[in-house]
């Protein structure tokens, strides 16, 4: 007994379908035209075929009739199953192949013709145009300097030079030279202390002999003392050194003119003698070979300016005024006042310079480092 062609269909395409149901779920599902291929191929490859019969199909035991035939139609669809799964899977195989092969070929003429493309393009493109050189651009590296940070220098050296008047009670006198030097630090931004050397020079003549001791009077109008002396007087030098500590205090910290005020304790040497030294005798009274000196110590006021030109360059005006606090405390004499009119006159010149107060207007150089 054989398989009807009609039963042979339907277990193809119920075959078929669940085969084509797991590719498409697998991602793997031909397009319809190409699924219509393969069922067209497998149908031909089962009717090739050789077909086998229910009398062929041997069942062990013993069954009934209807069981029989049931056990070998069971068989045979289980064998034909396995057989149409293969047929399947040989020409999707060999589609496959096909399709890949036409791919392949595919994508040869495709670079082919790009190659081609290539060819002709570089022939057919006409010469480049002259291009202009591109411009030279230079390129510099500009050093931004670093900010300029403004330190003060503390320390200062000022060289000066001015005049003083010296005024006592039965004098007034101005000097000739007037100089020094001061050497200052800052101890705080706006406060300095320093140290400072002066000498000064005054010329003075007592013409109306207000400092001659008394009972000498007569002796400056006799010949002999005119003759030696002149008679306009007889000239004499002062000559003092001086060497102070001070200290001033600027009202300005950073600034070009920076105003100030100031104090000093200044130790003072003073020397006094006349210029024409030559001895002479009158009435056994002596003259000649005087000269005297003193020391004092004096206190200071200082009202000044200071105008800075560049960092270590500038200008110093200053305006002083000082007063002995204490005089006369070392003396020496050349000869004695006793016997010598002239050295009693320049003792009593020089008490009246010591009680007396000097002002002073000067200008230095101010040199900073």
């Amino acid at each position: 007994m054989k398989f009807s062609m009609e039963n042979k269909r339907v277990t193809f395409m119920s075959l078929f379908l669940a085969t084509a149901l797991i590719a498409a779920t697998a991602g793997m599902a031909p397009k319809a035209s190409a699924q219509d291929d393969v069922l067209d191929d497998a149908q031909d490859a089962l009717s090739n075929s050789d077909t086998l019969d229910m009398d062929q199909i041997q069942i062990d035991g013993k069954l009934s009739a209807s069981e029989l035939m049931k056990k070998r139609r069971e068989k045979l669809e289980e064998r034909n199953k396995v057989m149409v799964e293969k047929k399947i899977e040989d020409i999707r195989v060999k589609q496959e192949m096909a399709l890949t092969n036409k791919l392949q070929g595919a994508f040869n003429a495709s670079l082919n013709n790009l190659n081609e493309d290539k060819v002709q393009v570089a022939q057919a493109a006409p010469a480049p145009a002259p291009v202009a050189p591109a411009p030279v651009i230079e390129t510099r590296i500009v050093e931004v300097p670093a900010p300029v940070v403004h330190v003060e220098k503390k320390s200062k050296i000022i060289p000066m030079f001015g005049t003083q008047n010296i005024k006592g009670d039965k004098i007034d006198l101005d000097s000739n030279v007037t100089f020094g030097i001061q050497a200052e630090t800052a101890v705080l931004p706006q406060l300095t202390v320093g140290l400072g050397l002066g000498y000064t020079t005054v010329d003075l003549t007592d013409v109306a002999n207000n400092f001659v001791n008394n009972g000498y009077g007569s002796y400056y109008n006799n010949t002999s003392y005119t003759n030696t002396y002149g008679t306009n007087g007889r000239a004499m030098t002062l000559k003092k050194f001086t060497l102070e500590g001070n200290a001033k205090f600027f009202f300005i910290e950073d600034a070009m003119i920076k105003p100030y005020v100031g104090g000093a304790i200044a130790f003072n040497r003073s020397t006094l003698k006349y210029e024409n030294q030559n001895a002479t005798v009158y009435q056994n009274v002596n003259f000649g070979n005087e000269d005297y000196g003193s020391t004092a110590v004096s206190g200071q006021a200082k009202l000044g300016a200071e105008a800075s030109f560049t960092d270590t360059i500038g200008l110093n005006v200053e305006f002083s005024y000082a007063k002995n606090i204490s005089s006369g405390i070392s003396k020496t004499a050349q000869v004695s006042s006793t016997t010598n009119p002239d050295q009693g006159r320049l003792e009593n010149i020089q008490k009246d310079i010591d009680d007396g107060s000097v002002t002073a207007i000067q200008a230095g150089l101010v040199i900073k480092f």
